[in-house]
């Protein structure tokens, strides 16, 4: 008869070949991993995985600037990476937010915000985003109980601004008095990368009139948070109105686990929230998530630390040229409805036959299938992929 510690030994050895099995499977996806907006493999991040740290418990309850009681925590490492951010976004010194679990959580963060903004206005609140925004904008506004207005989208995937326009004449003619507006601005759309003309929005609000303290912005920029930046004709986003951001730390930053950060004017933070102090946590929390994982802090802290900013806009820009390549190529070999909104790294093409779509894990949406050029997706890749692709037509 086995004793325990033999059982104890048996599972062990055979959990880890199990695991085993599992990393090689993974690591042959990651090669082919085209349809969807993440880093599959991020060897810059393996010392993490295997040194001490991973075994630690990292918990980094409340609101990143104070401590709290319990010190094991990353929060030192968390608000590093939330003033780089911060500064390449021009708000360093006007910003509160935190690291979330990720991009949708960073989209609640913002409506969830603003909706108390208004609500100590005693102020009602719309939500306006088009059709072609992430799915997570239309279920926050179901969590939260926010009235919804579905603004219809163009070809290219932004926001149809004449239906804008029209919507918010319908209201200012209801003759009740202007709710408080929450809208919300896609810096790069799921399947298209359209990204939304806040130059246009500003000048609907301005042509129509509409109080601008009644009017919150908040900004998706998942894939795109260190992209959009660095692109030809960047806007300076806060300083024309937005007051929130949300930003996926798995995709383009590449951490290996889901994450991301918010970003909100510091002032329109302060007064949304009432001091929300929590005694034996030893903080403020403001947060949705409350208890949040510092080993994620931990994982954004080193890539930045590594690469630098200047290393990301490096990167960025090599995405956007071999974005570029991709189209020509796709064009060059006569396939159907390809399309590239300028400056952005996804590459919408007619959704080809499913063995193509199953062997690179493409995303489709209906006829329509899109390739998201990560940092992995080089111009080997890019032609194996057209090979393959072209061998079907």
């Amino acid at each position: 008869m086995k004793t325990h510690d033999q059982e104890m030994l048996e599972r062990r050895v055979n959990s880890e070949v199990r695991i085993s099995h599992f990393l090689a499977e993974q690591v042959a996806n990651a090669a082919t991993y085209f349809g969807y907006p993440e880093v599959p493999e991020n060897h810059d991040l393996a010392i993490l995985g295997v040194s001490s740290i991973a075994k630690l418990h990292l918990n980094n309850a409340g609101d990143p600037w104070i401590h709290g009681n319990a010190k094991m925590h990353t929060k030192n490492f968390e608000v590093e990476v939330l003033d780089k951010v911060a500064d390449l976004y021009k708000i360093k010194d006007n910003y509160w937010g935190y690291i979330t679990s990720g991009g949708t959580e960073g989209n609640l963060y913002g409506l969830y915000m603003s909706r108390e903004y208004f609500s100590r206005r005693d102020l009602p609140c719309v939500y306006t985003y088009s059709r072609s925004s992430h799915y997570s904008i239309p279920k926050n506004g179901h969590l939260l109980g926010i009235e919804s207005l579905v603004i219809d989208e163009q070809a290219s995937g932004e926001m149809n601004y004449d239906h804008f326009r029209s919507e918010l004449t319908k209201i200012k003619a209801s003759g009740s008095d202007f709710p408080g507006l929450i809208v919300n601005l896609n810096i790069g759309t799921t399947m298209k990368g359209a990204i939304d003309n806040l130059e246009r929005i500003n000048s609907i609000l301005d042509e129509l009139a509409i109080d601008r303290s009644k009017v919150l912005i908040h900004a998706d920029a998942a894939l795109n948070g260190l992209i959009y930046p660095f692109t030809e004709g960047a806007l300076d986003l806060f300083a024309l109105g937005v007051t929130s951001l949300s930003v996926s730390g798995h995709k383009f930053l590449g951490a290996i686990h889901p994450c991301g950060i918010v970003l909100a004017k510091k002032s329109i933070h302060s007064e949304s929230f009432t001091d929300q102090w929590v005694s034996y946590v030893g903080s403020h929390d403001t947060t949705i998530s409350g208890s949040r994982n510092g080993f994620l802090a931990l994982n954004l802290w080193y890539l930045l630390d590594v690469k630098g900013i200047e290393g990301y806009k490096e990167e960025a820009l090599r995405c956007i040229e071999n974005a570029k390549y991709l189209k020509e190529k796709l064009e060059a070999i006569g396939y159907p409805d390809v399309g590239l909104f300028p400056n952005q790294t996804i590459v919408t093409f007619k959704k080809p036959e499913q063995q193509i779509v199953e062997k690179y894990q493409l995303a489709t949406d209906g006829d329509l299938a899109h390739v998201v050029v990560m940092q992995h997706i080089t111009k080997f890749r890019i032609d194996k992929f057209i090979d393959d692709l072209a061998a079907t037509i």
